[in-house]
């Protein structure tokens, strides 16, 4: 092979022709807003996707429409302002653009060694955090690609502060990678149930825990996924003192809403976690694949996740070096934290707070046209943006029809979920941009006859 024919993957004689212009062209596109897209169909794309991958390769042109005539319009809009489903996305244009440069860039942002500047730029998202919080002086953290890494790594800590303990306090309301991440540190779930406002307590943790002295650690969560219920985390922060167990909190979805001066004191009880994450991709209006993970005591991540060999060593200049990858389970990593203090750099604090305000305020509008409603009933009023509700006559079955109606017309994506085990709906409310007729449509949708016929009072 000749120098010239294996440079068209590289440099100035790359043979991508324009496809910068057609992606920013793309993207320009995108940002302006999303519908809630399509389920796709595998049959139909193994179909159109077969053969895209040749010997010779297609060429601009071709391989650009495969990508945008059947791989992009089969995918659900998870950034669209209509995605109620889930925890939506809802990354800001700034941070879009600034992961967009991170990608051309590739800081190495496992190591300081190899990104000071990504690092440096990263921690002050995680400084901002600690701030939040009233973490003591000390703490510190790191960006990781999302909360399941990020409470891996944590509980990850927590089995080695307790040697011959394996059992950690889980609500009934824990998320799943929780549980997920216990069983591959070879944990053991020990779950405490909530009350009907799905809240973990101290008071629930002693009466479950009893006698017994092997807990390891006690999870709560700073904005549970299903419900958005924040825990009570000061109680529980007492049971894990009284236990002697690391106390960690998954604050992925809501712990962002304590930027939020109104609704700081709703997370009580934080400065005393050991650990928490946070999901910019969540509240901070980030890209897919970002969570800040912070310890109270970082040296004691650092004796579990520092990795040795002959070549990674030298990435540890001094004692001083700071790296990300001795304070998680993750070596090679994008600069996910980037994009986040770019947006939070160009637009400020307060921009970002307006904008969950946004989704707070919607979640109280929807929830008071429910309550009105004779025919739907709330099963509890929204603490954050998650909306949970029944409606008379209405099974896993109806729910479903719901869902797929909505998606269909174009009006949502929603995922119905359950409560106590009753199928239930559940509406997400988080991108700013979502407009406020939408809770007009919905009740529309659960009101009318057009889906399950008349089942009104």
């Amino acid at each position: 092979m000749t120098r010239s024919e294996s440079d068209v993957l590289h440099g100035a004689q790359h043979s991508a022709d324009d496809l910068d212009q057609r992606a920013v062209a793309w993207i320009r596109d995108r940002l302006t807003g999303t519908g809630v897209g399509v389920l796709g169909e595998r049959a139909w794309l193994d179909k159109n996707l077969a053969g895209s991958i040749t010997d010779k390769g297609l060429g601009v042109a071709d391989a650009w429409k495969v990508f945008t005539d059947v791989v992009a319009p089969n995918n659900i809009g998870v950034d669209s302002d209509r995605f109620l489903a889930f925890i939506p996305l809802s990354p800001s244009v700034a941070s879009v653009w600034m992961d967009a440069v991170c990608s051309a860039a590739n800081f190495g942002a496992e190591s300081w060694f190899e990104g000071a500047g990504a690092v440096s730029a990263e921690n002050q998202v995680i400084d901002l955090l600690i701030r939040s919080a009233g973490t003591p002086a000390g703490a510190a953290g790191c960006f990781m690609s999302g909360g399941s890494i990020g409470n891996l790594s944590a509980l990850a800590v927590a089995r080695d502060q307790a040697p011959g303990r394996r059992v950690v306090v889980v609500a009934d309301t824990a998320h799943a990678s929780v549980d997920n991440a216990l069983h591959i540190l070879g944990l053991e779930a020990l779950e405490v149930p909530t009350g009907p406002d799905c809240r973990l307590t101290g008071e629930a943790i002693r009466a479950t825990v009893g006698e017994r002295r092997d807990i390891a650690a006690v999870v709560a969560a700073g904005g549970s996924t299903n419900a958005g219920v924040v825990d009570d985390l000061a109680t529980c922060a007492d049971a894990a003192e009284e236990l002697n167990a690391w106390f960690h909190v998954d604050g992925a979805y809501g712990l962002t809403a304590m930027l939020l001066p109104e609704l700081r004191a709703r997370f009580n009880g934080i400065e005393r976690a050991d650990s928490f994450i946070v999901d910019p991709h969540k509240w901070m209006f980030a890209p897919a694949g970002s969570c800040a993970l912070v310890y109270k005591q970082p040296w004691l991540a650092r004796a579990v996740h520092t990795q040795h060999g002959p070549y990674i060593d030298v990435l540890r200049t001094d004692d001083d070096a700071y790296n990300p990858c001795d304070l998680g389970y993750q070596l090679t990593r994008r600069s996910s934290g980037l994009p986040v203090w770019f947006a939070l750099a160009l637009h400020g604090l307060d921009a970002h707070r307006s904008a969950i305000r946004c989704g707070l305020a919607l979640a109280k509008r929807m929830a008071a046209a429910l309550d009105a409603c004779p025919i739907t009933e709330l099963v509890m009023q929204p603490e954050l943006g998650v909306v949970l509700f029944r409606r008379d006559g209405w099974g896993k079955s109806e729910w479903g029809d719901w869902a797929a109606a909505l998606l269909r017309d174009g009006i949502a994506f929603v995922a119905p979920s359950t409560y106590r085990g009753e199928p239930i709906g559940r509406l997400v409310f988080m991108h700013p941009s979502t407009p406020d007729s939408i809770v007009d449509e919905l009740m529309a949708s659960l009101t009318g006859d057009s889906l399950v016929g008349d089942t009104a009072r």
